[in-house]
């Protein structure tokens, strides 16, 4: 039995090019659409929240590979996906789930929830991750006191001010920095998300992220709002990041950046970055090859 794991590093292999492998790796023709159709068997049931395990095998292995493209898509094209864009990309990752199996599974309810709840995972994982590297990247400060909760108020509301966490910041925190998107939380977080170990998007779906997309990158600046905006009372507060709270936020961000790449296609010096972000992401020292 092929285990769900296992599945998945086929899976990548075969989204990057069309491996003539073992027998279940090929790419689908017009003949093959129909030749297994099943439904999913459910072998577990409980009140907990439902699982790719609850499963029975052959489904845990198609949901794997879904869950996959679906998570890599996701991130690289509509981070705070619509439900149009939502339902697209469900669409997208089941047909590339189908190419790479051989199974025709029947799509369900249940299973697209079950794909689909990954999305509000990555903000949520986004924003743990950043949270106290914005405490300590930036210097606020955890106190009772009336001058720290001051200076907190003013640091956010500084860092805010035209986006300032994201192009100069060396007045606010020592760092000499001046260029747009080149702030080191920037890179430290991406590497983190995106680029830690083999197993993460970055590495084992370079066709989405080579070069880094614009729309990931945007949700950084996104997430990085967020958890200075948990600071502008002066104490830290827990502000959900969730696509209903800062889909606004996360677009108005897109659209400065399409402006700016725009005005500097000539140059290239958006994809230039996004390359040298990439790059960078692939040589991060505790990644394990």
């Amino acid at each position: 039995m092929v285990s769900p794991f296992d599945s998945l590093l086929q899976f990548t292999s075969f989204i990057g090019h069309w491996s003539a492998g073992p027998k279940r790796q090929h790419e689908i023709g017009p003949d093959d659409r129909d030749v297994i159709s099943v439904k999913a068997q459910k072998i577990t049931e409980h009140e907990g929240r439902p699982c790719a395990k609850d499963y029975d095998d052959m489904t845990q292995e198609f949901v794997t590979a879904t869950v996959a493209e679906y998570h890599a898509h996701l991130c690289a094209q509509s981070p705070m996906p619509d439900h149009s864009q939502e339902t697209t990309l469900l669409a997208a990752s089941w047909a590339k789930a189908h190419q790479f199996t051989g199974v025709n599974l029947a799509q369900t309810l249940a299973l697209s929830k079950l794909i689909t709840s990954h999305g509000s995972q990555v903000h949520g994982k986004l924003k743990t991750k950043l949270r106290p590297l914005i405490e300590v990247i930036f210097g606020f400060h955890s106190s009772q006191s009336k001058s720290a909760i001051k200076k907190n108020q003013s640091l956010a509301e500084a860092l805010k001010e035209g986006t300032n966490f994201a192009f100069k910041v060396s007045s606010l925190v020592s760092l000499h920095v001046h260029c747009f998107l080149k702030v080191p939380l920037i890179q430290k977080i991406i590497n983190t998300m995106w680029f830690a170990n083999k197993h993460d998007e970055g590495i084992m779906f370079p066709k989405h992220f080579k070069p880094f997309p614009y729309p990931t990158l945007m949700l950084v600046l996104t997430a990085i709002e967020c958890c200075i905006d948990e600071w502008v009372t002066g104490k830290q507060g827990d502000i959900s990041f969730t696509t209903q709270e800062y889909r606004l936020v996360y677009e108005a961000y897109l659209k400065c950046l399409q402006d700016f790449d725009g005005a500097t296609k000539e140059f290239s010096v958006l994809l230039t970055i996004c390359a040298r972000i990439y790059e960078a992401g692939q040589y991060v020292p505790s990644m394990s090859i």
